[in-house]
């Protein structure tokens, strides 16, 4: 109950805060329903660039309420750790994560390291960042089926099967156990499991700590037929002829120091959740939580009888207002396929909702949006936030990729039975066919 009413006050602070901003936008209520006809009532909630989606009709917003706390939706240890990391943790010149008392790196971070930013901090931006990834270590090693799916101005076009595996290094108990001489943050691999013709192609990162090493990132391509070592600078090019980028998972996948971060500003926005109710999470015979396939399907415009907007509108999510942070970022590699991007960042859950990606000359190109979803296991002991839908609508070639997540044929495994052997070399070549 201590770490609840102290989590309480955090939050409630944060939202003051944010609320204390002048109100210079439009304002929506939970029922109404944002068209073409009265698409100024969602100016400055949402990105200019699916302002203008909605303006000329191909995207509809259904404004809605969430049926939960989101307060309440991280494990124990990570809500104990929202009063215990207060002032805990600072961020050096480099971006590295450091501790504030010593200057030094820390052995080990349990839950976000940053749970009170302070807006006028210079380095608010670096240390939303690292709190963005750390949300996605607090839910232990994953495993994660998913589809790309290609919607083009017709409709469907195909899918690829994938599958998502990653073995967090911090951020969580499970982590304490494990040795970590190289420092490492994470282990992942991104597996192409269908269609049969790009069939075992696969991407293998390892994510250091320190801010000054780059990532190791190793990538087989079963015409090739050998791993070869890639450039960071590879991680922005388009993944098997997606519209989606490796960097683009979760919103922004890379590494914090890689980019020059700002933060401009703070605001109340409408963000898009998958749905109004948590969905389900269930122990598993190996001791893991898995997500219920007893969901409701994301449903987009292809599909939909009569519609007559854009064929990758999802049409049946939930928009809720959330007070959200807004962040520049800057690649610092000039090879970089993107330019500047603009992201909204939740200010509670350090999610990112959406980017705005300009390319190298400065030029709006794509918008990546995201719908996150609670889950919780039927004693309501385990709660936890994760994402639920992504995708990314290129404006300029009028098409889009779905990044189908948790659905009915999709399965999310959190705190799962991961293999550290499977990141290594030799592990990782057994996924390359």
């Amino acid at each position: 109950m201590k770490a609840q009413r102290s989590l309480a006050i955090v939050f409630s602070t944060l939202l003051l805060a944010i609320s204390s901003v002048p109100a210079s936008f439009s304002d929506v209520s939970p029922g109404d329903v944002i068209d073409g006809t009265n698409w100024e009532e969602a100016r400055g909630l949402v990105p200019d660039s699916i302002l203008a989606w909605v303006k000329k009709g191909a995207w509809v917003i259904q404004v809605g309420d969430l049926n939960f706390d989101l307060r309440e939706y991280y494990a124990d240890f990570a809500r104990e750790a929202f009063e215990k990391n207060k002032g805990k943790y600072d961020v050096s010149a480099a971006g590295d994560i450091i501790c504030a008392d010593t200057g030094r790196p820390p052995e080990a971070i349990i839950g976000l390291p940053f749970p009170d930013i302070d807006p006028n901090d210079p380095k608010a931006a670096v240390k939303i960042m690292h709190n963005t990834h750390y949300m996605q270590y607090i839910v232990g090693d994953v495993r994660a089926n998913y589809h790309l799916v290609w919607i083009g101005r017709s409709g469907f076009e195909r899918e690829v099967g994938c599958r998502w595996n990653q073995a967090a290094m911090d951020g969580w108990p499970g982590a304490l156990e494990r040795k970590n001489p190289l420092r490492v943050e994470k282990y992942a691999t991104l597996l192409v499991l269908k269609p049969f013709d790009i069939a075992g192609t696969a991407v293998m990162l390892w994510r250091y700590l320190d801010a000054n090493k780059p990532d190791s990132t190793f990538g087989y391509i079963p015409a090739v037929r050998r791993v070869r070592r890639m450039s960071p600078a590879s991680r922005s090019d388009a993944y098997v002829g997606s519209d989606v980028c490796v960097d683009d998972a979760n919103g922004y996948d890379g590494k914090v120091a890689a980019f020059e971060w700002k933060l401009l500003g703070t605001r109340q926005a409408l963000v898009p959740w998958y749905d109004a109710d948590p969905i389900p999470i269930l122990r598993t015979e190996e001791d893991e939580w898995a997500t219920s396939r007893e969901i409701k399907e994301i449903r987009y415009g292809y599909g939909e009888k009569g519609w007559q907007g854009a064929p990758w509108a999802a049409t049946n999510l939930v928009w809720a207002k959330r007070p959200v942070y807004i962040l520049e970022m800057r690649p610092k590699d000039p090879y970089y396929n993107y330019g500047p991007q603009t992201m909204w960042v939740d200010a509670q859950t350090f999610s990112c909702n959406y980017k705005v990606i300009h390319d190298r000359s400065g030029l709006y190109w794509k918008t990546y949006l995201k719908g996150d979803i609670p889950c919780r296991n039927a004693s309501g002991r385990l709660k936890i936030l994760t994402l639920g839908t992504q995708q990314v609508v290129d404006d300029r070639t009028n098409h889009c990729t779905v990044i189908e997540g948790i659905s009915r044929r999709n399965a999310y495994v959190y705190f799962a039975r991961v293999d550290l052997n499977d990141f290594t070399l030799g592990g990782f070549q057994k996924y390359c066919k």
